[in-house]
């Protein structure tokens, strides 16, 4: 009785962790192409420099149709603390209930915005424009900000916004950072599985020494190398093929949830998952014949492994 009560609370509790039953409208509408209609941001919401004055900046957004920018999310910031900015003169928009954040103020189609500057001794500074905007469909993009570099006598050099450069750029210290906290990771609960794995599956028994050090890293460094290219794929490529529309697709995440109901049954006891014997025997005689500790073979497991995680 309990298994069956615990199977009747996952299966109604998977489908609404999924979205199933959510009343906010679905990124792809009910159809398997429709998360390709959603454009990148800096497509959906294009922002340039209208004018530049030492007394004041005047900005224009122009959002695509069906897409939508909200007041309260507009940010303004300098780069040099010698340089001020007044209170942004935005017009009135359009009152709007939102899946989101409620009743807010937003604007379709093109807005200006003027942003008045002290800048008394006429110092080259980099203005930050923080905004975030969603579409009509449901997709709501995260918080975006983009940058210009203002001359002393107000002009912008540039002519256009550039893609964060000062905020995206690599340094030292952001990778000390990055590294730090991927060392922090290590030391989690979801890390103690690679313990076993290390030991039974890569060392295979020679624990201890420079050699398993060594076999380790063959293991470490590959995977890592995978997730690293993996993710900077993701940050080239995600925008431009929309995977955060895509993934909010019913048609991703249905067949991922009836796989963790499938597999939860397993867990249950109700069936047992094995590979066929042919191919469990085949596996059983390599695994016997193969020499424990290689290095090609820790660095073939450590790459596989970032692909399947992946």
């Amino acid at each position: 009785m309990r298994r069956l009560l615990s199977l009747l609370i996952l299966l109604f509790a998977l489908p609404a962790a999924a979205g199933l039953f959510d009343s906010r409208p679905s990124a792809s509408l009910g159809g398997i192409n429709n998360s390709a209609d959603f454009l990148p941001v800096r497509e959906a919401f294009h922002l340039s420099l209208v004018e530049s004055t030492p007394e004041q900046i005047t900005l224009r957004f122009v959002a695509a149709e069906g897409y939508y920018l909200y007041r309260h999310r507009f940010q303004f910031k300098t780069g040099d603390a010698e340089v001020a900015l007044g209170e942004a003169r935005i017009p009135a928009g359009q009152q709007k209930t939102d899946d989101y954040f409620g009743e807010v103020e937003v604007y379709y189609g093109v807005l200006d915005i003027e942003l008045p500057v002290q800048n008394p001794k006429r110092r080259p500074f980099t203005l930050q424009v923080g905004y975030q905007g969603c579409a009509d469909k449901g997709l709501c993009y995260p918080p975006e900000t983009e940058s210009f570099s203002i001359a002393g006598d107000g002009a912008a050099p540039d002519n256009a916004a550039t893609s964060d450069n000062n905020d995206r750029s690599l340094s030292w210290r952001a990778m000390a950072l990055f590294f730090l906290a991927g060392l922090g990771l290590t030391f989690t609960p979801c890390v103690l599985p690679m313990l076993p794995i290390l030991s039974g599956v890569v060392l295979r028994g020679q624990t201890g020494g420079m050699r398993s050090f060594l076999l380790s890293l063959a293991y470490v460094l590959p995977m890592a190398t995978g997730f690293a290219v993996l993710g900077a794929l993701m940050g080239v490529f995600g925008a431009e093929l929309n995977l955060q529309a895509r993934l909010q697709s019913p048609w991703v995440l249905v067949p991922f949830a009836l796989f963790f109901v499938l597999f939860a049954l397993a867990m249950f006891g109700l069936f047992e998952l094995r590979l066929p014997q042919v191919l469990s025997s085949r596996l059983d005689r390599l695994a016997g014949n193969a020499k424990g500790g290689s290095f090609l073979g820790a660095a073939v497991l450590g790459t596989v492994s970032s692909l399947l995680v992946s």
